[in-house]
């Protein structure tokens, strides 16, 4: 199985100091993510509320960002007020794309422990990144890539869904920290790197245990859409983050409530909501 993935675009960052300027700026650790290495990160307001999450991958002269492609214009203006005097360049690349392979049947593959980093190996000029969940992703230029194709792309989703792995948009940036996002387990956030817009919000969240929120799996008979609010007895309980076609109607990613983790769930028109699997524990009942 094999698609384009409309959903991203690809960011290319260039200069002597674009390492160490988007170590100070992201959540993992880019000063040691080696050429032929690709990482998860995200880049967070000062709150801890996620802007992006992305997949930053190292080409030896150069850095490449791959995040929803709604964002990219805002994530590229935002990162570059911060430049100043820093050698490091922002370019939008609109003739690269990323593409993805799935070994047909393959299982769901929830992460058990983070991955801070990954291969990446390159071939005629297109890299392929081994995703922790078993996936990989095809990053290039765009004719180099498979074409779209819409089953694929679904059936790519729906794994990235089950196995845990979400993708904020322009739809949900800034409405979750890292944590409600799993970032924390499949390896988004380096917790020993040191600082980054948002690191001390979430580090108190990740040693305090104060995040009140987590990642399910919600399936429902009605297509969702990502953004749209997760509701528990009329009141507001999490929202929809990503979402595909399965054979009863739709399966998503939601960041909802751990208190409305054992409640019965609809979305905002009352369609019900089903939970299939749970990224957190959830609160005892009283």
């Amino acid at each position: 199985m094999q698609t384009r993935l409309p959903f991203f675009g690809i960011v290319r960052v260039s200069g002597d100091d674009r390492a160490a300027f988007l170590h100070g700026q992201l959540s993992n650790d880019i000063q040691n993510l080696a050429p032929g290495q690709a990482c998860y990160a995200t880049y967070n307001t000062p709150k801890g509320r996620v802007i992006a999450n992305m997949l930053v991958l190292n080409r030896g002269d150069d850095l490449l960002l791959a995040m929803a492609e709604d964002l990219v214009e805002a994530v590229v203006k935002r990162l570059r007020m911060f430049v100043l005097r820093a050698k490091a360049v922002f370019e939008p690349l609109p003739d690269f794309a990323v593409a993805a392979e799935l070994d047909e049947h393959t299982a769901a593959l929830p992460a058990e422990e983070p991955h801070l980093a990954f291969a990446a190996t390159e071939q005629n000029g297109v890299y392929t990144v081994q995703l922790p969940h078993s996936g990989r992703l095809k990053i290039g230029a765009a004719e180099a890539l498979p074409a779209h194709d819409a089953a694929a792309e679904n059936a790519w989703n729906r794994h990235e869904i089950q196995s845990g792995y979400p993708w904020i948009s322009a739809a949900t940036k800034e409405t979750a920290v890292a944590q409600m996002l799993n970032q924390h387990i499949i390896g988004g956030v380096h917790f020993k790197k040191g600082c980054y817009p948002g690191q001390e919000i979430i580090a108190r969240a990740q040693y305090r245990g104060q995040v009140k929120r987590g990642l399910a799996v919600l399936s429902g008979a009605s297509l969702e859409a990502a953004g749209v609010s997760v509701r528990t007895g009329g009141e507001e309980a999490g929202q929809i983050i990503n979402t595909a076609l399965n054979e009863h109607g739709s399966i998503s990613l939601a960041v909802i409530k751990f208190s409305a983790a054992q409640a019965a769930l609809t979305d905002a028109d009352g369609n019900a909501l089903k939970q299939e699997k749970l990224f957190f524990t959830p609160e005892p009942q009283a």
